[in-house]
């Protein structure tokens, strides 16, 4: 694997006089179920190397309270739309359309982003920007759904929520919606793709998104003997001594890892990295009950409530703009995103999408502060098919109270009868202590505020 580690001052100089303009580049690389613990800035324990993600902790920012939902598709329809998913359509993975025997689709899928909804690159469409999407996509199947017609100008990857990492028959990869074959290893084609789509728009602002398959499956496990890395990348860590399948785990994500040191040198050569916010982080918390990942300190993974399956991490450059070596312990989550890249790219950011309020608030002034500038106080909620979670400070009430399968009055009445841990993440950050008895007027309101907002998914879907 590649060395992509520099000189500091080499890669940064630091001033005051940087602002957001509609000639900001915007890079967005999200890596699939990769944990918190799965990146050593982070966690200093990990035997998986991520030095692109270090060094851009180093230039730029680094999160350690960064949430998402604690799955993919989920996740990605906050980040492109600025709103909760439960409202915008995406309680969970879109639904399938069902098709005939000739492939003609009878029935389209009724589990969407509301047609309403607009998608980012649709805004920054409007704003000028080029818009490209390489890798997952995962919000949709049928012609209104899909990459290009929800605004992205260029599309290489697959639609669905996982895919092997090799070319197959069965392969589902496309260009703007044209079957694609390719030789490359997937994580090197959504690479090479983003860097040719930079390349190409060099004189224009861009908007670049980077959704790497990895890590996600299909990857070595007990039931499975295969590797997905190749063999130089697993032989990095057989030398130092990493077993299987966390060698096939670690050699898949440090290979995108990489790939990621290749977009940012590409900046760097184009002369554009001053003028580029590039942020990385994962979509979700690892998958711990089927791969080997690794969450460090947190509780539960992928799928789950628990801080392992909602807190990522998740990193920023905009070398000039946001301070090096900046630390921020506030309470970022996925839809801010929607709301910083507008703000960074110089555009209104709105008050609805759609019929449903905005949630997001841009990070910008929080980015430029180096993570000094205080956040809003508000209270997050997540909601998973009943998976659910409410965080205000460093207060939490997290349970499971069954699958409501989108019938948002069923999951209001099981909430309401429902018994929730409550937490205090400062002091107790594996979640292992219930303090709603010693605290009963910090339960009571955080479980009255999470109903008050799952009740607004009824009027939304």
């Amino acid at each position: 694997m590649k060395s992509h580690s520099k000189p500091l001052l080499a890669l940064i100089c630091f001033g005051l006089s940087s602002f957001a303009s509609a000639e900001t580049n915007i890079v967005l690389v999200i890596t699939d179920d990769q944990g918190y613990g799965d990146a050593s800035a982070n966690w200093p324990q990990t035997d998986l190397e991520t030095p692109v993600f270090d060094r851009i902790a180093a230039d730029g920012i680094r999160f350690t309270q960064f949430r998402v939902n604690p799955l993919c598709a989920p996740t990605r329809a906050s980040i492109m739309t600025g709103t909760h998913n439960i409202y915008n359509g995406m309680w969970r993975g879109p639904g399938g359309p069902k098709t005939g025997p000739d492939g003609v689709i009878l029935k389209p899928e009724t589990r969407v982003v509301h047609d309403d909804v607009r998608m980012l690159p649709e805004f920054l469409k409007k704003a000028g920007y080029a818009t490209g999407l390489f890798g997952k996509w995962h919000l949709g199947y049928d012609p209104d759904n899909v990459p290009n017609t929800r605004g992205f100008d260029a599309f290489v990857g697959f639609p669905g929520g996982a895919h092997p990492y090799r070319w197959s028959k069965n392969s589902k990869v496309e260009r703007n919606g044209a079957p694609l074959k390719s030789e490359k290893h997937y994580t090197d084609l959504f690479a090479d793709e983003a860097i040719r789509f930079i390349k190409e728009n060099k004189d224009r602002p861009f908007f670049c998104t980077l959704a790497f398959n990895a890590v996600h499956g299909p990857l070595r496990s007990e039931k499975r003997a295969a590797d997905s890395a190749r063999p130089d990348w697993l032989q990095t860590y057989a030398d130092k001594g990493v077993p299987q399948p966390r060698r096939d785990y670690n050699a898949v994500m440090s290979h995108a890892d990489d790939r990621v040191g290749d977009v940012l040198e590409t900046l760097d050569a184009l002369g554009l990295a001053e003028n580029t916010l590039v942020i990385y982080l994962s979509d979700n918390g690892g998958m711990t009950h089927t791969y080997p990942s690794n969450n460090g300190p947190l509780r539960g993974g992928k799928g789950e409530g628990w801080e392992g399956g909602l807190r990522v991490p998740a990193v920023m450059q905009w070398p000039g703009t946001i301070p090096p070596n900046s630390l921020s312990r506030a309470s970022g989550v996925h839809f801010d995103l929607f709301a910083t890249i507008l703000d960074v790219a110089g555009t209104e950011i709105p008050d609805t999408n759609g019929r449903i309020p905005m949630d997001g608030v841009s990070l910008l002034p929080h980015l430029k502060s180096g993570g000094k500038a205080a956040l809003p106080d508000r209270v997050l909620f997540f909601d998973l098919w009943g998976k659910q979670a409410a965080i205000h400070g460093p207060w939490k009430i997290v349970a499971d109270t069954g699958n409501h399968h989108g019938k948002f009055e069923q999951a209001v009445a099981s909430a309401k009868s429902a018994d929730y841990m409550l937490v205090n993440l400062d002091n107790d950050l594996g979640e292992t202590t219930d303090l709603k008895d010693a605290h009963p007027e910090i339960y009571a309101d955080l479980k009255a505020r999470f109903i008050a907002w799952l009740e607004k998914a009824i009027e939304y879907n």
